[in-house]
Parts: C-alpha cells; sequence; structure tokens
C-alpha cells in the first residue's frame, strides 16, 4: 500500500509538472493554475511521507503497545523474550528506525554516482551487503567470479572506492567522509555458505544460491522476494512494511515476518516454516510445508 501511495503521488507530481510546462506554451486560467500548483506540492509531500511510513509503522507499533498484539497473536517465544520483549519487531525496526531517518536525511547532502566492480575469483564463502536507499538484487551463477552494479552516496564526486573485501563490498573514501551504498545489483557464486542482504528503503531480490548455513534477509521499506533458493540450515526473512514472496525455493528450516505486509510461498518446500504476519495475509498454497506455524494478527490464511 506505501509503494502504491508513492507510486501515485509521483504519477500526480509528474503530470501536475507538465501541465505547468505545458502552460508556458499556452494559457490557464489563475484558479487553476494554483489548484494545480498546490496540488503539485501535495503530491511531493505524499511521496516524501511514503518514504518514511514504513519505518514509522513499525516505531508506533511499539509505542501503541505491540507487545499486546504479539500476546494476543501467540507471537511471544523463548527465543522473543530471550531476545526483549520486543521479539522480532523490537530486532526488526529498533535499529533500523533510527538508523533510517537519520540515514536519509543524510542522503540530502550526498552526491550519487553507479560503479561497477568485478572479480575474476570469488575467494571468500559467504556475501553480506547493506542498503540506506535502494533496491537490492543479488544472483547467483555457475561461474567463480564475482561482478556488481552499485550506485553510491558520498560527499563529493570520485572520492568513493567500493572493492569486495571479506565477503561484503566496502567503501573506501579518500576524504575519510562517510559514503553510503544506496541500490546494487550483485553476482556471485551460486554455492555459498550464507548470504545476508539488508535494504532500509528498497526491494530486497535474490535468485538462484544455494547456503549451507544460516542466511538473512531484512528490509524497512520494501518488499523482499526469494526466487530459485535452497538452504540446508536455516533462513529469516523480516519486512516491516512490505511483502514477502518466495518461489520455487527448498529450506530445512525458514522463518518469514511481516508488520505490514502479506507473505506468499509458492511451489516451495520446507521441512520447518514459521509464517508471522501483523497486519496481512499468508499463503502457502502448493507448497510442500511439512511443519507450518502460521500466526497472523489482522489477515487470511491460505493452505
Amino acid at each position: 500500500m506505501i509503494k502504491k501511495l508513492i507510486e501515485l503521488s509521483f504519477l500526480t507530481a509528474l503530470i501536475v509538472g507538465i501541465i505547468l510546462l505545458v502552460n508556458k506554451t499556452g494559457s490557464i486560467s489563475p484558479e487553476t493554475l494554483t489548484v494545480l500548483k498546490y496540488l503539485g506540492l501535495g503530491a511531493l509531500g505524499l511521496m516524501a511521507l511514503g518514504i518514511v511510513a514504513g519505518t514509522i509503522l513499525g516505531l508506533t507499533a511499539i509505542i501503541m503497545g505491540i507487545s499486546f498484539v504479539k500476546s494476543a497473536a501467540g507471537f511471544s517465544s523463548r527465543d522473543d523474550r530471550a531476545h526483549g520483549a520486543g521479539g522480532f519487531i523490537g530486532e526488526a525496526v529498533g535499529g533500523a528506525i533510527k538508523g533510517a531517518l537519520s540515514g536519509l536525511g543524510e542522503l540530502k547532502s550526498l552526491s550519487s554516482r553507479h560503479v561497477e566492480i568485478a572479480l575474476e575469483n570469488y575467494p571468500y564463502d559467504s556475501f553480506r551487503i547493506k542498503a540506506l536507499s535502494g533496491d537490492l538484487v543479488l544472483t547467483g551463477h555457475d561461474g567463480p567470479g564475482a561482478r556488481a552494479e552499485i550506485e553510491i552516496f558520498e560527499k563529493a564526486e570520485g572520492d568513493t572506492e567500493a572493492v569486495f573485501e571479506n565477503g561484503e563490498i566496502k567503501l573506501m573514501t579518500k576524504s575519510g567522509k562517510k559514503s553510503v551504498i544506496g541500490s546494487a545489483k550483485v553476482f556471485l557464486p551460486a554455492k555459498l555458505t550464507s548470504l545476508t542482504a539488508e535494504s532500509i528503503n528498497g526491494d530486497v531480490t535474490i535468485s538462484d544460491f544455494a547456503t549451507g548455513g544460516a542466511s538473512a534477509f531484512k528490509g524497512v521499506n520494501g518488499d523482499i522476494s526469494l526466487t530459485g533458493f535452497k538452504n540446508s540450515a536455516e533462513v529469516s526473512v523480516k519486512t516491516v512494511s512490505g511483502d514477502v514472496e518466495i518461489k520455487e525455493s527448498q529450506f530445512n528450516s525458514l522463518k518469514t515476518q511481516s508488520v505490514s505486509g502479506d507473505v506468499r510461498i509458492k511451489d516451495s518446500a520446507a521441512e520447518t516454516a514459521v509464517m508471522k504476519t501483523v497486519s496481512g495475509d499468508i499463503d502457502y498454497s502448493g507448497s510442500d510445508i511439512k511443519n507450518p506455524t502460521v500466526k497472523t494478527v489482522s489477515g487470511e490464511v491460505k493452505k
């Protein structure tokens, strides 16, 4: 819903801008011109609101007593209590809210550019990446090498160098000032021990990997999609505002959780699977889930 709001707001602002541009060569009444200007400003405001709405949603849930909702839905567990009363929601949004709001503010003072990096042979058995504002696309392939197309936000153009190091993409600046990863497309060897990806404001898309150890994918405002993923340990997929979609995948243990979004699992199999939402539907019809645990506060379940 939040993504639709952003898209609609952007489209409205674009249309208004085009009309105002046409006015330079035509004629629009002063009253209509005033209405269009306010409409355009309103659309831009809604678009900005939508960008941080997912993070605010998680924070509001905590403030308004999400622990009560969790309790009513049976979300509490020993594992949740061991990590504090917040459980998944505290973990998902506790640090992300602060980081997202401050981080998105930092982007205003940074410029962006796109770079490509590559290794003929990827020497690490794992990979992890975190994007501040942008989509992450990770794709596995049969070759030994690695390649990445990255959007970098930096203080001054050309200040940042991106390299593969210790199983992640590291950014090093000449000035010593901070730079961050925006969007990224990364191509890696399909067989890894673990894979970790997180985006504060953007979608996460993972496809064609086979991992032997624990893997985790997190989002605050964005969808998470897994396709052709195989794991013999545990895979955790958590998002605050966004859908979780898993297709044609196989798991030993799967944990999927969303505060505001649907969980859909298609043509997949798992020995055990925990599927939780606060506000959203859960659909795992057509999948072979041997030991499912399904919990939702407000939503339908299809199995």
